[in-house]
């Protein structure tokens, strides 16, 4: 408890530091202030600042306090039909990853800056569906989210919202959706054990807007109205020795509109942001402005390879 508090709190006053430094400090030099001047001027808006963070801080604590425990509630609930775990921290959860589906095209022919506008709409979108949901977001590693679940049909219902959500956003790249239902050992702050592997392989085995699950949660969630279930053939994942049958989950009635993606940055494009089409070898291609229409045209074969979907 001690090293997860020490380490949360180091993560905690980096984030402080770093983001009054970019924010303030470098727009106080931006503006030609320098020395005592500059130092000055960082004092007067950092002190203030500080006094405000720490009942902050304090607030947010005790509501994550709060919502820690009304999950331990739901752990209890169960007890009357799961027995003791022989190990200590050991407890039946539901692993879900999320990412983009085209990230790192989308940096490289963007630029970092979109990348990171991207990223941002996308961390929002993932925080607010997971608080909806009553699913905890465990740890962000560039655009892959992990989330646990108590429950799992909050986890399919999650995934559900995530699609919706993408739909409704303009100029988005589609996502990788893999979760799995299963023992969580729970150490130094983190949740680890081969369903957390399993999970993750489940996620990176989807093609871009594919919402995948094992067949150990479909039985676990049960019936779910708004969602339809297709099992798919036997397949190889990286690091599993035997083929496994995966499950696609997919909303009941979409209500999703005809929408294309461009082939380079991978965004998903209504009509309206179609800048310009391509056709290449019988197909025709939209993009979603001129510089990625260039990218395509210098060397076609390099997209549709990495982009067949």
């Amino acid at each position: 408890l001690v090293f997860n508090l020490r380490h949360g709190g180091d993560r905690l006053a980096d984030a402080i530091v770093r983001t009054f430094h970019n924010y303030v400090h470098e727009r106080f030099r931006a503006q030609g202030l320098a020395g005592r001047e500059l130092l000055e001027a960082s004092e007067r808006v950092g002190k203030p600042a500080l006094e405000f963070i720490e009942p902050t801080l304090l607030h947010f604590h005790r509501r994550a306090y709060q919502r820690a425990n009304r999950e331990d509630l739901l752990r209890h609930l169960r007890e009357e039909t799961t027995p003791p775990s022989a190990v200590p921290g050991e407890e039946q959860a539901t692993v879900l990853f999320v990412d983009l589906a085209s990230f790192t095209p989308l940096t490289a022919t963007m630029g970092d800056q979109a990348a990171a506008d991207v990223l941002r709409r996308f961390s929002t979108t993932v925080r607010a569906n997971a608080s909806q949901h009553r699913g905890r977001m465990l740890k962000q590693i560039g655009d892959a989210f992990m989330l646990m679940f108590i429950q799992p049909t909050d986890a399919i219902e999650f995934g559900l919202a995530m699609d919706r959500s993408v739909d409704a956003e303009p100029l988005f790249p589609a996502l990788h959706i893999g979760a799995h239902h299963g023992a969580v050992l729970y150490r130094e702050g983190d949740y680890v054990g081969g369903t957390v592997n399993l999970a993750a392989r489940v996620a990176s085995a989807g093609a871009a807007g594919q919402f995948l699950i094992t067949e150990s949660l479909r039985d676990a969630a049960g019936r779910i109205a708004e969602a339809e279930f297709s099992s798919l053939p036997p397949q190889r994942l990286k690091g599993i020795p035997d083929p496994m049958r995966l499950v696609e989950v997919r909303r009941l009635s979409p209500e999703r509109s005809d929408r294309e993606a461009d082939p380079v940055c991978g965004l998903l494009l209504q009509p309206d942001d179609v800048a310009s089409r391509v056709t290449w070898q019988g197909r025709t291609f939209a993009f979603c402005c001129e510089m990625c229409k260039q990218a395509f045209d210098e060397n076609p074969a390099r997209f549709v390879v990495a982009h067949p979907e």
